[in-house]
C-alpha cells in the first residue's frame, strides 16, 4: 500500500486547487469548447475528439489496443506520487481553457477519490463549465440490475458473467460505487449517453442514446471476397473471452468441423487493432457477441468491413437500435451460435447480400458523418 493511501484525495484536491489558482493567472491558450478524456474506450475518445470542431484529447493513459495520437497523455514512468499531481494539474489548466467536459468512461481527472467524481463535478459546475458523461459499458453497468432483467427475461446478459472474471464484481462496494457514479451523473452532467438497457446504470431518467462514430472512409465499398472462390474465412476477436461468449464459439467450430464442414477460423485475443482491422478484411463471417444487447464498437467495425456479423444485439430489446436493424446482422443468442453458424455455412449464396446489409445499416446510423452531426446537435442545446 502507498504510503500516501490516507492523504491521496486530498493531495488530488489541494493540487486541483493551486493549479486552478495559477492557471487563472496565467491564462493559457488557445481557448477549447470541449475536453475529451479522461479514459480511452474502443478509440471513442478519438473519435469523439474529432466530431467536434474546437475539442481537444486528454487521458490517462493510451488504450493498449489503439494506436492513436493524443493532445495529452499523463507521462509514463511515473512514481505514484507524480500520478497523483498530473491529473488534477491538467485539470487545473484546461478548466482555463475550455468550456466543457466531455467524459468517456467512469474515471475523473482526481482519480483517486471514491465519490463518483461528485467533488470534481462540483468544481467543474461551480465555475459554470458544461459536463457530459459518454458511458460506455462496465464503467456505469451494475451486476445487481443486470441479474434483476437475467430473471425477468430467463436470459444471461454481459453482467451475468462479470464476476466469474472478477469477484469484486460481486461486492457490495462495487455496486455502491456504480450507484454513486449515476446518481453524480445525474446531479451535475447536463447530457449522459448511454444504452440503458445493455448497460444499465441506476439511472431515474431515459439517457441520450449511444452512438458509434465508425470513420467514413472506412467503410467498405468492396464485396469481392465473396465472389471469389475461397474457404470461408470466420473471425473472433474477443476483448474479454468469457463476457463475448468465446467459449460458445469454439464449441460451435469444433461441432461444425465435426460435422465436415471446411473453413479457416481466426481467433484474436486481446490483439492491436490494426491486426483485427486486416483480418476484418478478409473475413466472410464474423462472431461478435452474444450477451450483449448492443452491437459494441467491434460489430460496428465488423459491420463496416462488409462481413456477415452474427451477435446477441436485437432491436426487440435494446429501444436504441433503430427499426431494421435485426436486417443488418444476424440475431444470435447464446444458445443459437452453432445453428446459425451452421445455416449460413451451407448457404454462401446469401453471405453478400447480408454483409451489403450490415454496411447500410452503418452508413446510415453509425458513420462519423451522421453521429456527428447528431452529437453537436445535443450538445449546442446545452445552456
Amino acid at each position: 500500500m502507498s504510503i500516501f493511501a490516507g492523504i491521496d484525495p486530498a493531495i488530488q484536491r489541494a493540487t486541483l486547487w493551486a493549479s486552478i489558482a495559477w492557471h487563472a493567472w496565467r491564462k493559457p491558450t488557445p481557448e477549447l469548447e470541449w475536453v475529451v478524456g479522461p479514459v480511452e474506450v474502443a478509440g471513442l475518445v478519438r473519435a469523439l475528439t474529432e466530431a467536434l470542431p474546437s475539442a481537444e484529447s486528454a487521458v490517462h493513459e493510451a488504450h493498449p489496443f489503439y494506436a492513436h495520437a493524443y493532445d495529452w497523455v499523463t507521462p509514463a514512468g511515473r512514481s505514484h506520487l507524480r500520478r497523483l499531481l498530473q491529473g488534477p494539474w491538467k485539470l487545473g489548466e484546461l478548466m482555463a481553457r475550455a468550456r466543457g467536459f466531455l467524459y468517456v468512461g467512469g474515471v475523473g481527472f482526481l482519480d483517486t477519490m471514491n465519490d463518483g467524481r461528485s467533488y470534481e463535478f462540483s468544481v467543474l459546475r461551480a465555475r459554470g463549465k458544461k459536463i457530459v458523461c459518454y458511458f460506455t459499458g462496465n464503467d456505469i453497468r451494475s451486476p445487481k440490475l443486470s441479474a434483476q432483467r437475467e430473471s425477468a427475461t430467463g436470459e444471461p446478459n454481459l453482467g451475468t458473467y462479470l464476476a466469474e472474471t472478477d469477484p469484486r464484481f460481486a461486492s457490495d462496494a462495487y455496486e455502491l460505487s456504480k450507484r454513486a457514479l449515476a446518481e453524480s451523473a445525474e446531479r451535475h452532467a447536463h447530457v449522459i449517453f448511454n444504452a440503458d438497457v445493455g448497460q444499465p446504470g441506476h439511472f431515474t431518467r431515459p439517457s441520450e442514446p449511444f452512438l458509434y462514430f465508425h470513420p467514413d472512409a472506412e467503410i467498405c465499398d468492396d464485396f469481392s471476397k465473396f465472389a471469389t472462390p475461397t474457404k470461408p474465412i470466420i473471425l473472433h476477436a474477443p476483448s474479454s473471452p468469457v463476457v463475448k461468449g468465446t467459449q460458445l464459439v469454439r464449441a460451435a467450430i469444433n461441432e461444425l468441423r465435426d460435422e465436415g464442414f471446411e473453413f479457416e477460423y481466426v481467433e484474436l485475443v486481446r490483439e492491436p487493432h490494426d491486426q483485427v482491422r486486416e483480418q476484418l478484411k478478409r473475413a466472410h463471417i464474423v462472431l461478435n457477441q452474444f450477451y450483449s444487447e448492443v452491437p459494441g464498437v467491434f460489430g460496428v467495425e465488423a459491420l463496416a468491413a462488409g462481413c456477415v456479423v452474427l451477435m446477441r444485439a436485437d432491436e426487440r430489446d435494446e429501444p436504441i437500435l433503430p427499426i431494421g436493424s435485426n436486417r443488418a446482422w444476424v440475431v444470435t443468442r447464446h444458445y443459437q451460435v452453432t445453428k446459425h453458424l451452421r445455416e449460413l455455412l451451407v448457404a454462401p449464396d446469401g453471405w453478400e447480400g447480408q454483409a451489403r446489409a450490415g454496411v447500410a445499416w452503418v452508413r446510415a446510423h453509425a458513420s462519423a458523418a451522421v453521429t456527428g452531426e447528431i452529437l453537436r446537435n445535443t450538445l449546442s442545446r446545452i445552456e
